[in-house]
């Protein structure tokens, strides 16, 4: 008796922070669309970039429907999605993807030593290099389980077209575990990095 209200309470406790995050998605998606508007880009540029900010608020807001069943991972899903929405509001100056075999941004895949392909190609006259997220840190990983990546593998010196591979161990992780990785790519010109941009992908052990 005690057992089932306790998980009934649970349940009831993680079904209300689906709906708080949900709302939460769906209204700061409008802030980021606002600075959009900010950049004075083309009206065809305009649109693109809030149709992809209105697409992730759909998956992410579905994922956490579907595959939320901890407060962890929904917060994983959640912040997965903020930053593929403040990735889009930036926008792509130079072509990038990162590709699990031949899935995307959203990706379903057993445990193991997962091979990320990072391919980008920079504007004319430049290379271009796989860059720390931030200072001291390669990547942004989020995690509900544990999860790491090898750094001693990668190239970092500048390319004329980037086709290299990361390796993510998700070994220990379980079915149904959510991890959330951001690597960077960085124009380079003249031995001078430029612009650089984070690409987040959501992964669920299938």
């Amino acid at each position: 008796m005690f057992a089932a209200d306790f998980e009934s309470e649970r349940a009831n406790s993680i079904d209300d922070y689906k709906i708080t995050c949900i709302q939460f998605i769906e209204d700061i998606s409008s802030d980021y669309k606002d600075w959009v508007d900010r950049y004075n880009l083309s009206k065809e540029e305009n649109t693109t970039r809030k149709k992809s900010i209105d697409k992730v608020v759909e998956t992410t807001n579905e994922w956490i429907g579907k595959y939320g069943n901890t407060i962890k991972k929904i917060d994983i899903i959640k912040d997965d999605g903020i930053n593929k929405m403040a990735e889009f509001t930036a926008g792509f100056p130079f072509n990038f993807d990162i590709f699990i075999e031949d899935q995307s941004r959203y990706v379903f895949t057993p445990a193991g030593k997962i091979k990320l392909n990072v391919k980008a190609k920079p504007r004319d006259k430049r290379k271009i290099r796989i860059t720390y997220w931030i200072k001291e840190q390669f990547v942004q990983l989020l995690s509900s389980c544990l999860a790491s990546v090898d750094i001693d593998q990668i190239d970092f010196r500048p390319k004329d077209v980037l086709d290299e591979c990361i390796m993510l161990d998700i070994s220990s992780c379980k079915t149904t575990e959510i991890i959330s990785i951001t690597i960077t790519a960085e124009e380079v010109s003249d031995n001078f990095g430029g612009d650089k941009r984070g690409l987040t992908t959501l992964i669920r052990i299938k």
